[in-house]
């Protein structure tokens, strides 16, 4: 008689994450191409063809997974959209691994996953290679294993929650904004009880030895991140009341969600399937306390959010379940939910013709504000996708000037720009045209040096050009508006000769950690 044989049917749960997990990854590869690059896929693209333990302002993982996905997939658009697209997908599985662990079946599993496809910051950040995509990936599976030790009280847990540490901590260092809200609950929770055992210490030193090479980094280079972090944080984060900072948080993880939001908060600190899990409730209301305080950015809050979305997506199903109108409601609320992502996709993502996208916040404005994150600049509605405008036409300015140079100053000439994206798009997309590698004191670009004698150099800065003062002569040759992309205001092409002080002492001032 043959044994019978085993085969493994995914349950309906496994069927709605795996759809809405292909239909996340699946949209972000349609607008791929679209646009351009983003302004901080320059920056990381530069940082990637220079592998190091550290960069002035971000930690070695991202730049060798750029790395990575360079040598593999290739360098077009549509390859370097690749990687952040799968890192989305894999965070709305963790979070809707989330609603699973908290006692959801397939409808809340389901309203957590379009809730994750419909968050402004998440659609606009999975778009692009950067480090805030893998950064969210990170933590959404460090808060899913930590809801998989809240529900089992597996000490050995701390072992993987260490782990998932050190990789953050070699992401973005986000995770570290977490810390003190995360300690708090624990000291305030049962939990603390577990300091008593080894299993939190192994976790915290394995996350230790993980980082270690970058702590190395950062010491044999004085320290630029702890520079760069005070500086942004005191001079570029605006101070917002209390209204401001909510509403600019709403903004970013879609207004039309909060129901969703009240509701999971409410319903995070009553027992889920005979489990407490006000831990996580505690740690979100003092990491928003924390971040208002400290005026950090309204999008660095995202992760927090995603515990609470998963317990309203439980919530809603647990109040449907009761009623006879269950059906007709269920779809009432999938539809306002597909609603809502309507309307942020065309301000999140490069579908529709910018000029189209930018009369929607004219003719909405009410719904697409502008915020108030930074000194000295508001952030418009459509910056994820003006951030995309304009490179082409700046590159080929400068190869302009460049190329109309005598042949004997341009066998010699350097280039230089104030601010990383300028750089990082001249080094991307400037070799078609000829131009030689950039030279900035932007970030980490500072700590790879002058790079020429700059006995005769192609300026581009603001109208000030303070760099003026270091040479005989200064001669502006181009200047490029660009009236959306705020990365590229005013742009001035100036070619300085005749340096007045050696490379090195020009390269004294030209640094810029903010």
């Amino acid at each position: 008689m043959q044994g019978r044989k085993h085969t493994t049917i995914p349950s309906s749960i496994d069927l709605v994450i795996l759809i809405a997990a292909a239909v996340k990854f699946a949209l972000h590869m349609y607008i791929a191409p679209g646009y351009g690059f983003f302004a901080d896929e320059f920056y990381t693209i530069a940082l990637s063809k220079h592998l190091a333990f550290g960069y002035v302002d971000l930690p070695p993982l991202v730049p060798a997974l750029v790395a990575l996905s360079r040598a593999l997939l290739g360098e077009s658009l549509f390859a370097l959209h690749i990687v952040p697209a799968l890192a989305g997908s894999i965070t709305l599985v963790f979070v809707c691994l989330i609603a699973r662990e908290f006692g959801g079946k397939s409808f809340a599993v389901a309203v957590s996953a379009l809730g994750v496809i419909i968050i402004p910051v998440l659609l606009s950040l999975d778009s692009i290679f950067c480090y805030d995509s893998i950064d969210q990936m990170v933590l959404a599976g460090f808060l899913y294993v930590l809801v998989r030790f809240l529900r089992t009280g597996d000490r050995r847990l701390w072992i993987i929650l260490g782990a998932i540490a050190g990789i953050a901590c070699n992401t973005k260092m986000t995770i570290l904004f977490l810390g003190p809200g995360f300690l708090l609950a624990l000291l305030i929770s049962k939990y603390r009880r577990d300091l008593l055992t080894p299993w939190p210490w192994l976790g915290g030193v394995l996350c230790l030895v993980m980082i270690t090479p970058y702590l190395l980094w950062q010491s044999a280079n004085d320290w630029p991140t702890l520079e760069y972090w005070i500086k942004y944080g005191t001079l570029r984060l605006y101070e917002a009341s209390l209204p401001q900072y909510l509403l600019t948080v709403l903004y970013y993880m879609n207004v039309l969600l909060l129901p969703l939001w009240i509701a999971g908060l409410y319903r995070i600190f009553r027992p889920m399937e005979g489990v407490n899990y006000g831990f996580l409730g505690l740690m979100f209301i003092f990491t928003l306390a924390l971040m208002f305080q400290l005026h950090a950015a309204a999008r660095m809050l995202t992760e927090v959010f995603m515990p609470l979305l998963a317990a309203g997506a439980v919530f809603v199903e647990e109040l449907l379940v009761q009623t006879k109108w269950r059906i007709p409601l269920r779809v009432f609320v999938s539809t306002y939910l597909l609603v809502g992502g309507v309307l942020v996709l065309p301000l999140s993502l490069p579908i529709l013709p910018f000029d189209q996208a930018q009369g929607l916040v004219e003719k909405y404005k009410s719904f697409y504000p502008t915020m108030k994150e930074f000194n000295g600049m508001n952030v418009a509605a459509t910056e994820i996708l003006s951030g995309r405008l304009g490179w082409d036409e700046m590159v080929r300015e400068v190869a302009r000037v460049y190329d109309d140079l005598p042949a004997d100053e341009r066998a010699m000439a350097g280039i230089y720009t104030d601010w990383y994206p300028d750089a990082g798009a001249i080094d991307q997309l400037g070799p078609q045209y000829g131009l030689p590698h950039v030279v900035s004191g932007s970030l980490t670009y500072y700590l790879w040096g002058p790079g020429y004698s700059w006995d005769v150099m192609v300026l581009l800065t603001g109208k000030t050009n303070h760099m003026s003062v270091f040479f005989e002569e200064c001669e502006l040759k181009s200047v490029i508006e660009n009236e959306y992309n705020r990365f590229m205001l005013s742009h001035h092409i100036f070619v300085c000769r005749k340096p007045k002080v050696p490379a090195d002492k020009i390269w004294g001032s030209a640094k810029l950690f903010r």
